[in-house]
């Protein structure tokens, strides 16, 4: 029987850059770091039951949007107050494509972490 997400595996150019932002940014707890015979790591970092789990030496991608391009489109993360925290992450430097807008009982805005990946405030209410 499937239980639920344990984590998403996200690649980044700089590992301990995105851990700064998992953790310090959006609230995330390091679990694990797991060590590779080559030098490589990961690094687990939970947020409730979820994890995200951070890679590194990848490569930049190019930042043009395209929604019809297969694969994940964006991270979302529930909240209390997506003002509030829109709000806070904004005063730390970061920008946010979508604005924090209401539709159909959910309030949500969206940014993106320091390799590009979206990233969605939502709020049911």
């Amino acid at each position: 029987m499937i239980k639920g997400f344990h984590h998403i595996a996200v690649k980044t150019t700089d590992i301990e850059r995105s851990l700064a932002f998992y953790r310090d940014v959006l609230g995330m707890t390091e679990r694990r770091r797991l060590h590779f015979a080559d030098g490589r790591y990961l690094i687990m970092l939970g947020l409730g039951e979820t994890c995200v789990e951070l890679f590194g030496g990848g490569k930049p991608k190019d930042m043009v949007e395209d929604r019809n391009e297969i694969g994940l489109t964006h991270l979302a993360l529930t909240v209390d107050d997506v003002d509030r925290e829109y709000a806070r992450i904004k005063a730390l430097g970061y920008h946010f494509y979508i604005e924090p807008r209401t539709i159909q009982g959910l309030r949500a805005a969206f940014f993106r972490d320091p390799d590009g990946i979206p990233v969605e405030l939502l709020q049911e209410l």
